[in-house]
């Protein structure tokens, strides 16, 4: 690891190599974290706490030293386990190669997520599947291993005793067949046509939740091409490693498209979709060539603005892998596009202690440091953690988003103008509660007057994008980065099998709560800016929230593991807008919580709650629940009783320089994968902590 740095700017987070590292400055604290090394000589061993306060203090002072240059905090943000396959195979076909360096940390990474039956997962606390096993092999192979490697002979020993990669899902079929591994002829049609359809059409690709709609729209490039790389070595060998035993000619393609093995298979597709597709399949025979040319050349319209928009980082990693594909075939190895696409790559790995990852965003910046932020203010802004704060301060001003993509509605693109995004400002998508957490963090720093904050006109365009978000005229939420553009309904054509709810942009419980608080707290600071607007918006959302509590009292988290994460936003939404404690449903949800408290005095989740939709028991308490779950009972002035005993739990797992233990998994996506929130365990224990200090012992 002594050739590794992280190179920051402007939220940008870079891991770069060098074959000198006697010439580099020596490693951060950050850095050393990160990389899983020795820290002791770089903090201070404190012994145990003896008051919430002390302890909230311990935790900051040692989250400080690993806030980067620019204010941010940098985090670990992976987890899926098939992200990178994606971006492996795009620069392989490109002919992009990946420094030795990079190779041997992305093997080491791979070899030890490999589970013991030889397979890999759909994430990294996912049991084996043929989506995570395939596309990882492929990969490893790629990077360099041989195919005797032990690890790769149990991987094809999983494959061939379940049900081989011809069932790999649709998103691997895809993948599989821009590697000349599997044949156009087995994937469902991605046909291109349909981004000329006009937007009037409830089932229009546009009204699409944007994370789905940029991935299959140029996914339907490369199909509508029928691109595949030129058969060489490598790939006869794969043919030959994948289908064992099997004439790759001779499969039955045609066949395969709607063969989805059990071990991935999640949402079993409809009888609508099927319908769709085998429409569709009779279209792909007749189309006329002057109309697909004429959808492909649209696609990439929507493509460019994508990449142009966000200076080539993309959405997400899947469209970013696919979006590189695209413009290679497009314009080719040496074009600028594609050089402006490779120069953005190493945004998405991460290193690690276990090794290079591809991450599920470019990074979780602007939600980290909001977080940490609002954590550290409530816990008292001591003198000693104005420079921490000052730092953020400066780090959430550069990252609010100043401009609106122009001709928006042609790209099917909401304001962003005033937003804040999940990441970084390059990347600069809106987002309902990004927006909300930011300026929830610049009106707590508004307590002090020594630190800068941003004027108030771009909090008025931050207002202004929550506003805009609300889903009015269907359930009154906020959904994610747009308005929920078509019925739930279309959830019928969700082609995946591996993920739910992908379809339609939903509102949810945790975004609609973050957009009541931030509005609610921006009214106290400026009663009179669209007031009726402001009191009629968050009335609408309280009612969501209230709808969508559950018989037992509790919400389910979409984005966090899972029911503490959801109950706490929940809670946190009505107390904000006014509601007493003491109201049904947040009693109802307090009862809830303290059912589920163990006997430790902590709250453990375990990540299949997010897929079963009901609690799971982790097999031991974890900080992050336990935190969650306490921000939430003492939010409603619950049974101290209850809380002293898990502020006592959250005491007792600090370790002496002020850190707490990397547990389970903690994020949630599309219900059925699981990824990384690194961060959490800090910003979260210092926030209870500091919450409980406020409230009972500085009385």
């Amino acid at each position: 690891m002594e050739g590794w740095r992280l190179k920051v700017e402007n939220g940008r987070q870079v891991w770069e190599h060098s074959d000198e590292p006697n010439k580099l400055p020596p490693h951060t604290i950050m850095e050393k974290y990160a990389l899983g090394l020795n820290i002791d000589k770089d903090v201070e061993s404190l012994p145990p706490a003896k008051t919430s306060k002390e302890a909230a203090n311990k935790g900051i002072k040692f989250y400080s030293k690993l806030q980067s240059e620019d204010g941010h905090w940098a985090y670990d943000y992976g987890g899926p386990m098939f992200l990178l396959p994606g971006l492996i195979i795009t620069c392989y076909i490109a002919g992009y190669q990946f420094k030795d360096a990079h190779k041997k940390e992305m093997i080491r990474y791979l070899l030890g997520k490999q589970l013991n039956d030889g397979g890999w997962g759909l994430h990294i606390e996912s049991k084996s599947t043929i989506f995570g096993t395939a596309l990882n092999y492929v990969t490893l192979r790629i990077l360099g291993m041989e195919k005797d490697a032990p690890s790769l002979a149990s991987a094809r020993d999983f494959l061939k005793k379940n049900g081989g990669t011809v069932s790999i899902p649709s998103w691997g079929k895809f993948w599989l067949a821009t590697m000349n591994l599997y044949s156009w002829e087995g994937l469902n049609p991605l046909t291109p046509e349909l981004w000329l359809l006009p937007y009037w059409i409830p089932a229009h690709p546009g009204r699409f939740w944007c994370h789905c709609r940029m991935v299959y729209l140029p996914m339907s490039y490369v199909y509508g091409k029928r691109f595949s790389a030129p058969l060489n070595p490598l790939i006869k060998s794969l043919r030959e490693e994948l289908y064992p035993g099997i004439d790759y000619n001779s499969i039955n393609w045609s066949a395969q498209k709607w063969n989805c093995n059990s071990l991935d298979l999640y949402v079993k597709p409809s009888w609508i979709v099927k319908f769709v597709f085998g429409m569709l399949s009779i279209f792909e025979k007749v189309y006329s060539t002057w109309l697909r040319k004429k959808s492909l050349d649209e696609i990439m319209i929507q493509v460019t603005l994508e990449d142009e928009s966000t200076k080539y980082i993309d959405i997400g990693p899947v469209n970013k892998a696919i979006n590189a594909l695209c413009v290679f075939i497009e314009h080719g190895k040496e074009s600028e596009q594609m050089k402006k696409h490779i120069n953005r790559v190493h945004d998405y790995l991460w290193l690690a202690e276990d090794g290079m990852k591809m991450q599920g965003y470019n990074g979780s910046q602007l939600w980290d440091t909001a977080f940490s932020v609002q954590a550290i203010v409530e816990a008292g802004i001591a003198p000693e953690n104005m420079d921490t704060l000052k730092s953020a301060e400066s780090f959430l001003d550069n990252t609010q988003v100043t401009w609106d993509v122009e001709n928006n509605e042609r790209y099917y693109r909401h304001i962003s103008k005033g937003a804040w995004p999940f990441s970084t400002k390059d990347h600069s998508w809106p987002i309902s509660d990004c927006t909300s957490e930011g300026l929830l963090a610049v009106l707590d720093l508004r307590q002090s007057k020594d630190i800068h904050t941003i004027d108030d006109e771009r909090l008025y365009q931050a207002v202004n994008v929550i506003l805009s978000l609300q889903n009015n005229h269907r359930d009154g939420g906020w959904a994610t980065y747009e308005n929920q553009r078509g019925s739930s309904l279309l959830e019928w054509l969700n082609p995946s099998e591996t993920f739910g709810d992908i379809i339609v942009d939903y509102s949810y419980v945790e975004t609609t709560s973050s957009c009541i608080q931030a509005l609610c707290k921006f009214r106290n600071h400026f009663p009179n800016h669209r007031t009726k607007e402001v009191n009629a918006s968050i009335a609408r959302g309280v009612e969501y929230i209230k709808r969508k509590q559950r018989s037992d009292g509790s919400w389910i988290g979409s984005w966090g593991v899972c029911f503490t994460y959801g109950i706490w936003f929940g809670v946190e939404a009505l107390v904000a807008a006014g509601e007493s404690p003491a109201c049904p449903a947040i009693k109802k949800a307090c009862q809830f919580l303290a059912t589920k408290q163990r006997a430790d005095g902590g709250w453990g989740e375990d990540f299949q709650s997010c897929v079963q939709k009901r609690w799971v028991e982790n097999s031991t308490s974890q900080t992050v629940n336990t935190s969650w779950a306490l921000l939430a009972l003492m939010r409603a002035d619950w049974n101290k009783d209850v809380i002293d005993k898990g502020i006592k739990n959250l005491m007792e797992k600090q370790l002496p320089n002020g850190d707490w233990k990397q547990e389970s998994i903690s994020g949630v996506f599309n219900a059925n994968c699981a990824i990384s929130y690194s961060s959490y365990k800090n910003v979260f224990s210092i926030w209870a902590l500091g919450r409980y200090s406020n409230k009972y012992e500085s009385k």
